[in-house]
This record gives structure tokens, sequence and C-alpha cells, in this order.
């Protein structure tokens, strides 16, 4: 399902927190959105499901205006897991992932057996199943988040948007939450997720959004954002951003504040196919 933000801006009250925002994501990409806190991102991604108002542009899914979406119509397309939840009744877990698939049922009807083999498959997907009898009260974080992701899976809709789904984890269902996601978009799916590990985003993710203080910043591979010009800028720190010798993998290292022996740095560290921030050079 393709997206595309034209010229978006969002205003909450006094803050203008989205200002002219564009971009585009093809159908079965996996899309990282980074920037410091307070940047914008999660409101981004509400806007993306529509649950914030448009100040200004539009968001385009497949062509349509979300503005022209009922509710319904978005979620039969659109999942969203938010941040964090607080659940101040005794649910159990599996009664939240079964709440996904409320969109597909009229007011009157029970969930049937193809709906409890879909959360089922949801729960197993995220390593949640055996805990489908607990009450979300007495999950840990981690938990609790993977139930959430679960929900979000079982509601079947072509695009995920995730917002810090590994807020909560260790590295090990981490890197797992994003191996999945990766597969998912391989088969189709199209995830959008809100990311702090910038490492893990340029592991996994297809394209990388980088949002500060309300403005795209930069869209493209990982390669072409994580440069250390883009960190200084978007985040206001000095790095190197180069390849693991052994993985091919993109790493990031961060100066210590008030760096001044760069040459230091570079003849111990460094190699020649670095991104160094320039006003460290």
């Amino acid at each position: 399902m393709k997206l595309d933000v034209q010229s978006l801006s969002v205003t909450l009250g006094e803050n203008h927190i989205l200002k002219d925002a564009s971009f585009s994501i093809d159908s079965g990409e996996f899309v990282g959105i980074i920037g410091p806190n307070g940047s914008g991102k999660t409101t981004l991604l509400k806007t993306l499901r529509g649950l914030y108002p448009i100040s200004g542009g539009q968001v385009l899914w497949d062509g349509k205006s979300i503005a022209s979406l009922s509710d319904k119509e978005i979620a039969h397309h659109v999942a969203y897991m938010q941040q964090s939840v607080n659940v101040s009744f005794d649910y159990e877990a599996i009664d939240i992932v079964m709440t996904a698939r409320y969109p597909y049922l009229k007011w009157w009807q029970q969930e049937g057996p193809e709906d409890k083999a879909i959360v089922e498959k949801a729960m197993k997907e995220v390593g949640v199943y055996h805990l489908c009898n607990r009450s979300v009260q007495f999950l840990s974080g981690g938990e609790r988040q993977r139930v959430f992701l679960a929900k979000a899976l079982a509601q079947q809709t072509e695009v995920l948007l995730l917002d810090e789904p590994t807020a909560a984890l260790d590295l090990v269902y981490a890197d797992d939450i994003f191996h999945e996601g990766r597969r998912l978009c391989d088969e189709g799916k199209t995830i959008l997720i809100v990311v702090h590990d910038l490492e893990l985003a340029a592991k996994y993710c297809t394209k990388l959004v980088l949002v500060s203080d309300g403005h795209i910043v930069d869209v493209g591979t990982p390669r072409e954002v994580l440069t250390a010009e883009n960190l200084r800028n978007a985040f206001h720190l000095s790095a190197a951003v180069y390849d693991d010798p052994y993985f091919k993998q993109q790493r990031i290292f961060v100066f210590p504040k008030g760096t001044t022996d760069i040459k230091a740095y570079k003849q111990t560290n460094a190699s020649t196919d670095m991104s160094i921030d320039p006003d460290l050079q």
C-alpha cells in the first residue's frame, strides 16, 4: 500500500509540531522513523493513522486522502501500535489481542473460529501465546509490549504503524521484532516504525525518515541517511559512521562531548571509509 505525504503540517493547540513534511513510501518497505526526542515522530505516526487533525497538506493512502476515509475503512488497511498503553481493567492477554478483530465484525457479531485462529497465530509469532490467559496487569513491560504487537498483527492489515515497539524489550527480543518486521515486509506488508536504536534501524530497515524539530531532514536508504553530517544536524552530536568489517553493518561511534583530539581517535579507531563529522576533522 503506497503512502504519499504531501506538505503535511500538524498543529496541536499552540504548538506547530510538523511543518511542511513530504515523502513517499512504496508498498513492501520497512521504514524507520528516526530523530531526537520531541522531534515529531509520534505525531507523524498518529497523523498517518488519522488520529490527529491535519492543518495543512495531505496524507494519501493509495491515492485516497485519509480525510475521506472512515475510521473503520482505515482500520481495514492500517494498524497502529502506540508507544505505551495503560490498561486499567483486568483483561487477559488474549482478550487484548482479540480486539484487533472488531473492525471486521458487525456490532452484533461474536468472534468466530477464524478470528481465534488469527489471534493464536499472531500471539505465537511474537512469542506470547503461553501468556494468553494471563492478566495484562501482571505482565512485565516487555511482555505487555509484545501482546500489543500481536494485536497489531492480528488486525491483518497491509500497513503496520509501530511506535517504539522495542522500547521495553531486551536486546534479543528487540532484534527478533525487527527481524520479523523485515520478513513481513518481504512478504508484502508495509511497516513504518519509530525507533531510537539507529544501528538496529540500519541493520533491518529499507528506508529511513529523519525528523528533527518538526521537519523532514532526509529520506533514503540507511546508508544515505545515516551520515555524520545528518547526525550532527538532527541530533547535535559528533559521530563517525562506519562499516563493521566482519558483517558489513553500519556502526555509529559517538565522540565524547568536548573531544578535540580527533586525530588520536582516527589513528586508533577510524578507517578511511568512515563518514566523520566534518567539524572534527
